[in-house]
C-alpha cells in the first residue's frame, strides 16, 4: 500500500511539474513587459522547476534510502560537473549571455565592433549574439567570446566619426582646419573639430571629428564625410598627400617650403570649446557622480563628529545638505540606468 502511495505521489509531482511549466510559458507569453527587463526569466524559472520536480519525484519513489541518496549524489555530481566545465560548454555561453544582459552594455539595434567584425545587433540570445554587417550577412558570435574580447559599442545618443588626412607643409594649418570643418558641416555633422596628429616626413596628418547624432547612419555618413573632404579640399586647391606623396619641384636656393602669410596668420585664432567636454561626457558624468559620493561621505563623517550639545542649526543644515546630495546621487544613478 505504501508503494502504491509513493508511486501516486511521484505521478502527482510529475503532472504538477508539467502543469506548472505550461502555466509559466503561458504567463510569459502574455506578459511582454517582463521579458524586456530580463528575457531569460522564463528559461531560468523553467530550469529551476524541472530540477525541483526531478528531485522531489526521486525523493518520493518507493526505493531504499541508500539508493535514493546514491541517485541524488550522482545528479549533484553531474550538475556540478556541468557548472565546472561551463567555461568551454554551452552553459558557459549561457552564463556569459546572462552576464552581458545584466551589464546592459548593448542591446538590439546597437552598432558594435568585435575584432574585425562591425555591424548592428539583430538578436541577443542566451547562447549567442547575432550582428548584421554592411553586406546584409548575419554573423553569430558566441556570448563567451563577447565576454572575453573587447567590444566597442556606438552610443545611441550620438558618436564622433573621424577620418585622417595628410596635407603638405606648404598649406596654412588654419585654412586646412576651416576647410575640414566645412566638409563636416556639409554632411550635417555637429560640433566638428580638427586635431593636428603628427608631423610626417612628407606631410602633416590632420584628423577631423564630427558628431553624428543618428548612429544608425554611421557607415553611410563616414563614406559621405570622405567624399565631402575630397570635394572641399580639391575646390580650395589643397593637395592631399595621403597615404604618401613623392613630389619633386624646383625651388630657388633661398626659397622656403612654408605656407604664404595669410590674413588669418596675422590675427590670433578664435578660442574654441574644450574638445574633451564633448568627447568624454560620459566619463565626466562618472567623475562628477564619484565626487558627489565623496562629498556625501565627508558630510556623514562631519555629522557623526557633532555632539549632542552642538549647535542645532548646524545639525539641521548638515542634514538638509546630506538629503540634497543623496537625492542628486539617486537622480544621477537613475539617469545612468536609463542610458
Amino acid at each position: 500500500m505504501e508503494g502504491v502511495l509513493s508511486y501516486l505521489t511521484t505521478f502527482i509531482i510529475v503532472v504538477g511539474t508539467v502543469a506548472l511549466l505550461v502555466l509559466v510559458r503561458f504567463f510569459f507569453r502574455n506578459t511582454v513587459e517582463s521579458t524586456k527587463k530580463w528575457p531569460y526569466q522564463r528559461q531560468l524559472l523553467t530550469a529551476g522547476i524541472v530540477l525541483l520536480g526531478l528531485f522531489l519525484a526521486i525523493g518520493f519513489l518507493p526505493l531504499d534510502h541508500s539508493v535514493k541518496n546514491q541517485i541524488l549524489s550522482v545528479l549533484g555530481i553531474l550538475i556540478s560537473a556541468v557548472i565546472a566545465l561551463s567555461s568551454t560548454t554551452l552553459v558557459g555561453n549561457a552564463m556569459a549571455g546572462i552576464m552581458l544582459r545584466m551589464m546592459h552594455e548593448f542591446r538590439g539595434g546597437d552598432f558594435i565592433e568585435v575584432d574585425d567584425l562591425i555591424g548592428r545587433v539583430t538578436d541577443f540570445g542566451i547562447f549567442h549574439t547575432e550582428i548584421q554587417q554592411v553586406n546584409r550577412d548575419v554573423v553569430s558570435i558566441p556570448n563567451l567570446v563577447l565576454v572575453q574580447r573587447a567590444v566597442k559599442v556606438t552610443r545611441r545618443d550620438g558618436t564622433f566619426i573621424n577620418l585622417a588626412v595628410s596635407l603638405g607643409y606648404s598649406l596654412d594649418h588654419m585654412q586646412v582646419e576651416e576647410a575640414l570643418k566645412e566638409a563636416a558641416l556639409s554632411c550635417n555633422l555637429a560640433d566638428p573639430f580638427v586635431f593636428v596628429e603628427e608631423f610626417l616626413d612628407h606631410a602633416v596628418r590632420y584628423r577631423l571629428y564630427g558628431l553624428l547624432k543618428e548612429p544608425t547612419e554611421r557607415l553611410s555618413k563616414t563614406s559621405e564625410l570622405h567624399k565631402a573632404v575630397l570635394l572641399t579640399l580639391h575646390e580650395k586647391g589643397m593637395e592631399i598627400a595621403s597615404p604618401h606623396l613623392m613630389d619633386r619641384r624646383e625651388f630657388d636656393k633661398g626659397g622656403q617650403y612654408i605656407p604664404k602669410t595669410s590674413k588669418h596668420s596675422k590675427t590670433p585664432p578664435p578660442k574654441e570649446p574644450v574638445v574633451e567636454e564633448k568627447v568624454f561626457d560620459k566619463a565626466d558624468e562618472a567623475q562628477s557622480l564619484e565626487d558627489l559620493r565623496q562629498v556625501y561621505e565627508k558630510l556623514k563623517k562631519k555629522q557623526e563628529t557633532l555632539k549632542n550639545g552642538d549647535d542645532k542649526a548646524l545639525k539641521a543644515n548638515l542634514g538638509k545638505e546630506i538629503r540634497r546630495v543623496t537625492q542628486e546621487i539617486e537622480q544621477r544613478e537613475e539617469q545612468k540606468k536609463e542610458e
